[in-house]
This record gives C-alpha cells, sequence and structure tokens, in this order.
C-alpha cells in the first residue's frame, strides 16, 4: 500500500510539473510569435533577404554556409521563414481567436495552414488528422490546447495568465496595471454603494 501511493504521489507531482510546462511553453510561443525581435523572426528577416540578395527560391547548403546560418536546423529554419512572410496575417489570426494557445511554432503553423485553407482541402484535411488520432496517442507533440467548444468557466489562475499575457503583449508593466485596477475595483465598489442607497 506503501509503495502505491508513493506512486500516485509522485504520478500527481509529474502531472502538475507537465501542465506547469505546458502553460510555460504556450506563453513563449505566443510572445515569440508577437515579438518582431524573437530569434524565429530575426532568422526569418535574415533568410528572406539572403533570397532577394540572391534572387533565388531555395537557400542551397552553399548559400547557407555563405551566409552563417548552415548549423540551424532545417526545420527550424523553415518554420522561422514561414513566420517572417506571414507574420501580420499570423498575429492578427491569433488576435481574433485568443484562446487559441500553441505548445510550438510546428503546432502553430499547422493549425493556422489547416483554418486558412479553402473549406472543401480543409475538411479533407481534417478527415486525414481524425485518422492520424485514431491510429496513434498524439500525432504531434506541440498539439494546440483548445478548450472545448462548451463555454468553460475560467480559474482565477487561468484570468491571470490571460492578464499577463495581455500586460506583455501591450508592453505594460506590472505597476501600471495595479494602479489601473485599483482604480477600477473603487469604482466597482463606489457603484455598488450608490445601488445600495438608491
Amino acid at each position: 500500500m506503501t509503495q502505491l501511493s508513493t506512486l500516485q504521489s509522485i504520478g500527481a507531482n509529474l502531472t502538475k510539473a507537465y501542465h506547469k510546462e505546458q502553460k510555460s511553453l504556450r506563453t513563449k510561443t505566443t510572445k515569440m510569435v508577437f515579438s518582431t525581435e524573437s530569434f524565429e523572426y530575426q532568422l526569418g528577416s535574415l533568410q528572406s533577404q539572403i533570397l532577394t540578395i540572391e534572387n533565388v527560391k531555395i537557400i542551397s547548403k552553399a548559400l547557407a554556409l555563405k551566409y552563417g546560418i548552415n548549423s540551424i536546423d532545417k526545420r527550424r529554419k523553415s518554420e522561422a521563414l514561414w513566420l517572417f512572410s506571414n507574420h501580420s496575417n499570423i498575429v492578427t489570426w491569433l488576435r481574433q481567436n485568443p484562446k487559441k494557445r500553441f505548445t510550438s511554432l510546428t503546432a502553430l503553423q499547422r493549425a493556422y495552414s489547416l483554418a486558412n485553407k479553402p473549406k472543401e482541402e480543409a475538411s479533407t484535411q481534417e478527415e486525414i488528422l481524425q485518422i492520424e488520432d485514431k491510429s496513434s496517442e498524439q500525432s504531434n507533440v506541440g498539439h494546440s490546447e483548445e478548450k472545448p467548444k462548451a463555454k468553460k468557466k475560467l480559474t482565477a489562475s487561468d484570468v491571470a495568465f490571460e492578464t499577463v499575457l495581455a500586460l506583455d503583449t501591450n508592453g505594460i508593466s506590472k505597476e501600471e496595471f495595479l494602479v489601473a485596477l485599483k482604480e477600477q475595483l473603487e469604482l466597482i465598489e463606489d457603484n455598488t454603494k450608490l445601488d445600495e442607497v438608491a
């Protein structure tokens, strides 16, 4: 019995660590996508300039070596170029879908591509993804953590997470936010007192 409770305790702790890690990855990916100072955006920008200067459609190994990016993973370079080339559309799409959060650029790219395909093609792609999901437990480690269709009530932690993310995205300091929050709470309190008097 002692071993069982120990294993259950370890399992519970690992689950907490997993959720914390996933939340951290979603925050990190979102910040990276919105920032034009991120490594991925800068790498995409560089590649775009190389393609223009060299007047080519693909960066060969020789060109990657020439510009010093040959040791960067090929998939990472590809995702960075995609992010740079579609940056304003991706940012707009994420702002229109504030509940969508992704644990990797790969997952974001997949979801964005699927959402922006023509209807007929998108439904075929969804069927393929459903078949893949049935054949394997997990098709992509960095999959989207979308909320179910039924609106779920947010926890205090969820609201705090969304608030911190919004502060970071909009460049608002914690101090500014706390002052504004205090003002809003005082306004609500004053209105409540007025309602009670009337």
